[in-house]
């Protein structure tokens, strides 16, 4: 079960299948929001990629954000995050798409405020390429790129980091890169 903590979605509970993903924390979901600050949140575009349940980026779509591109590999999770979307009245400020976050990236003409990356702790590959993504020509100039991870070793120097539970947040500010 997976309670959302903010804004219009403030205490909706989302219940995905316990086989669909590994959810991101509350506690997680909160520090993200409030590192990136509701400046930004407000009015954001959100790539919300290896999407899992959505709670991310529905957590940014409740805070304010105004669009929410949500991408993950398995039809069942963007199916979940479709039906919550749906039942929200919420498809027209959201794309959920099912495919490669890479692929996304290539063939997309979105300028994003936020990428939230949280791909599956054991998927060692994805925190290398999130590493060596040029994203200060990916985001806009104010945006941020956040990732999620198990182990601290996951990710390289020159992010910043804190941990929370089990979990490791790094992330990058655009306006810290230039």
């Amino acid at each position: 079960m997976i309670r959302l903590g903010r804004g219009k979605w403030k205490g909706h509970i989302l219940r995905p299948s316990s086989k669909l993903c590994r959810p991101t924390s509350s506690l997680l979901r909160g520090a993200f929001l409030d590192i990136a600050g509701r400046a930004l949140v407000e009015s954001a575009i959100v790539w919300d990629l290896c999407a899992g349940s959505g709670a991310v980026g529905l957590e940014t779509l409740s805070w304010g954000a105004s669009y929410c591109v949500f991408v993950d590999r398995n039809p069942r999770s963007t199916s979940f995050i479709r039906s919550f979307l749906r039942d929200h009245n919420a498809m027209d400020d959201a794309a959920v798409i099912t495919g490669s976050i890479r692929e996304y990236i290539k063939s997309t003409d979105s300028v994003p405020d936020i990428v939230y990356i949280d791909p599956p702790y054991r998927y060692s590959r994805i925190y290398d390429w999130a590493y060596s993504i040029e994203w200060n020509a990916i985001l806009s100039p104010k945006g941020a790129v956040f990732v999620e991870c198990g182990d601290e070793s996951m990710m390289k120097e020159g992010w910043n980091k804190r941990k929370y539970g089990d979990s490791y947040l790094f992330w990058k500010m655009m306006k810290e890169v230039q």
